[in-house]
């Protein structure tokens, strides 16, 4: 008589062993690679500035291969400028509980890091024709504005502004004569009356410059 074996049981009487669960490690091996390149990036940047800085510093800084990093990049001017995509959701956004102290603090803010390593380096960026470093310049830019209108949905808010208002073009109308400057004419920004042009601006859209 042939004997009929129970699925779930193997010859011998023994179970089969469970299926073993497998944990989805969170990340994964390609975003801490990324997370790495892109924070000694900064770091290089920092002590040696854009021109001076190399593939091979940034590798070694973030343990990586070189080719690694150029394999996924291609050009130090795409890595400098995904670094500052990605540092852009950590820059504050200044909360002074009032409109006009928030955009002074926002101007003094651009005018600091524009004196600053990186900021010469987003500089010279700007004069890079490359596609790929085109097209993240923008989503950089992008996002600090999205990131910048918080300040003025809170003037909202509050009260200050009657009704909301267009952030890019804002920001953009009050932030275009210092980088007239630094990118053309090639005038100091030091001294560069910035309350000045804040008050001037508030005032075209209905707000007293009070100062706070």
């Amino acid at each position: 008589m042939k004997r009929v074996h129970s699925p779930g049981r193997r010859r011998g009487g023994k179970k089969p062993a469970p299926p073993v669960e497998r944990r989805a490690r969170p990340g994964g091996r390609s975003a801490r690679v990324r997370e790495a390149v892109l924070q000694a990036t900064m770091a290089v940047l920092q002590e040696k500035g854009f021109q001076a800085l190399s593939m091979a510093d940034v590798a070694a800084r973030a343990g990586v291969h070189e080719t690694s990093i150029y394999r996924r990049w291609g050009s130090k001017e795409a890595v400098v400028l995904e670094a500052f995509v990605h540092v852009a959701e950590t820059f504050a956004v200044p909360d002074t509980g009032a409109l006009r102290s928030d955009l002074v603090a926002l101007m003094e803010n651009l005018l600091s890091l524009l004196r600053s390593p990186q900021g010469q380096a987003m500089l010279a960026l700007t004069r890079s024709s490359q596609n790929h470093v085109v097209g993240t310049r923008r989503a950089f830019w992008r996002r600090r504005f999205e990131l910048l209108g918080a300040i003025f949905d809170r003037a909202v808010a509050r009260g200050e502004l009657t009704k909301p208002i267009d952030a890019t073009i804002f920001i953009e109308t009050l932030i275009a004569p210092v980088y007239l400057r630094v990118l053309l004419t090639g005038e100091p920004i030091e001294g560069w009356p910035y309350r000045e042009s804040i008050d001037r601006l508030l005032l075209a859209y209905g707000v007293p410059a009070i100062d706070t």
